[in-house]
């Protein structure tokens, strides 16, 4: 299902695709990238920015000291303890948000466009303001807990904690311009994936 932007853009310089955990959003960003566009992920950005080692992560740590463990922080530990406590969550993004933001856009501008923005939390973060149009890959709560359970080993209670601490799928399809169902035959998904982003670029360059 997708809807019609109402932006009066003549040529589209950023696609923000985003997508609740578990929902496929990974999938569809790995997809684009072997087709071959510039593509730049927003966890790949925290990854890099609070990796094991780094000042990033020691902050973090210093942050969170529950989720310290023989002194490193222990990300599933954290996950946790956001997914159950709202103003803990408020915190770590206080703390992330600034600086994934920053990043993303020094490699915005670095990049040719157009550019494909992949982020799970493109409307909590305020990242889809940097976006032409916006893309959400969907998948049924049912499926991304049956996914989360067998991926991370977590139980599906703490499976749907996680998904719950997010914001719903309804309003991020609500939000979105475009909407991709992920719970199918994974080919299909990801040429459909590749041809609506063709298809946003041409009809906003044509």
């Amino acid at each position: 299902m997708n809807n019609t932007p109402n932006d009066k853009k003549t040529s589209v310089h950023i696609i923000g695709l985003t997508g609740g955990i578990a929902s496929g959003k990974t999938v569809a960003t790995t997809a684009l990238i072997n087709a071959g566009y510039t593509v730049i992920d927003a966890d790949e950005v925290s990854r890099a920015l609070f990796a094991t080692g780094t000042d990033g992560e020691r902050s973090m740590m210093l942050a969170f000291p529950k989720a310290v463990k023989d002194g490193r922080l222990d990300r599933g530990a954290l996950r946790k303890i956001i997914a159950k406590d709202a103003g803990e969550r408020q915190k770590l993004n206080a703390l992330t948000h600034p600086v994934i933001i920053a990043q993303i856009k020094k490699q915005i501008s670095a990049a040719t466009p157009p550019v494909i923005l992949s982020a799970p939390l493109l409307f909590e973060a305020e990242l889809s303001a940097l976006c032409d149009c916006t893309v959400c890959v969907h998948c049924p709560n049912t499926e991304r807990i049956n996914r989360l359970t067998a991926r991370d080993g977590v139980s599906a209670e703490d499976a749907a904690s996680i998904i719950a601490a997010q914001i719903s799928d309804d309003e991020r399809c609500t939000r979105s311009d475009y909407v991709v169902r992920s719970d199918r035959d994974i080919a299909e998904f990801t040429n459909d994936v590749i041809a609506l982003v063709k298809r946003i670029i041409k009809n906003k360059e044509g």
